[in-house]
């Protein structure tokens, strides 16, 4: 069996497995490894929230001592597109935490969706050909079943 490889730069990228089967192999190794990831966030989440209502508190009663809505309370440098906060409040860790998870689960339910439509194929086809699949940021938006290598 031959492994996957990858090629291509940027958004779109392309991967060759030798067969439908390998493919939805790696769809479940993808679906495996972004549950674990989703749980691993939300157990965070979870530990972060007292910390976070605390500080929302604070920084309520802070807003009001000094009488202005908007307060810069950690800087935040960014180098070539990189945003680099040191010490991080717990609001910008929630908000990074929140936002992270929010896409990881979008990403998960289209997986999980294409895995099941791979499934059927595999089981009703029983196509043993090479497959090319197109990817975008990971996910699967072409497959192309029976190409040449």
């Amino acid at each position: 069996m031959e492994s996957p490889g990858a090629v291509g730069e940027g958004e779109l990228e392309v991967m060759y497995f030798t067969s439908l089967s390998e493919f939805m192999n790696y769809l479940d190794n993808q679906v495996k490894t972004l549950e674990d990831n989703v749980n691993l966030i939300e157990k965070n989440i979870a530990q972060l929230e007292p910390r976070l209502a605390g500080f929302q508190s604070l920084l309520g009663v802070i807003k009001k001592l000094v009488g202005r809505e908007n307060i810069l309370l950690t800087p935040a440098i960014e180098i070539t597109g990189l945003k680099i906060v040191i010490d991080p409040n717990p609001i910008d860790e929630y908000d990074t935490l929140k936002e992270s998870l929010d896409a990881m689960k979008d990403k998960l339910t289209v997986l999980r969706k294409v895995r099941e439509l791979i499934r059927v194929l595999v089981t009703t086809a029983k196509l043993d050909v090479p497959v090319l699949v197109q990817m975008r940021a990971g996910v699967p938006v072409k497959v192309l079943i029976g190409v040449s290598r």
